[in-house]
């Protein structure tokens, strides 16, 4: 197996553990400062705490298409660094994840 197909492989199992562990997890959690979504705004109370762990732990399961469908283009340009790309797409997402689930605990 290539080297870049590994790291595809392992990237993929890594995401798909830990946004299964947050989604699953994230249902019975109080507010702490260490595990689930963790904003000034989402821990002021115990229903933005519940609200951004269900809203953000949702969407989050979104990610995963998203990275697969961007690590699908390695197999049509081999010259692509996919790894990077992945990364990419990860990081935009999860920027725009935090803004939207911001809005949303303000207009709670």
């Amino acid at each position: 197996m290539e080297p870049v197909l590994k790291s595809i492989l392992i990237l993929d199992i890594v995401l798909i553990c830990t946004l299964s562990l947050f989604r699953f997890i994230a249902k019975n959690l109080e507010i702490n400062s260490l595990v689930g979504y963790r904003t000034k705004r989402a821990m002021q109370n115990e229903k933005n705490w519940k609200f951004a762990q269900e809203f953000s732990s949702k969407n989050w399961l979104l990610v995963i298409p998203l990275m697969l469908l961007a690590q699908t283009f390695y197999f049509f340009n081999k010259n692509l660094d996919i790894i990077f790309i992945s990364m990419v797409v990860f990081v935009i997402y999860t920027i725009i994840l935090i803004f939207i689930t911001e809005h949303k605990l303000k207009n709670l």
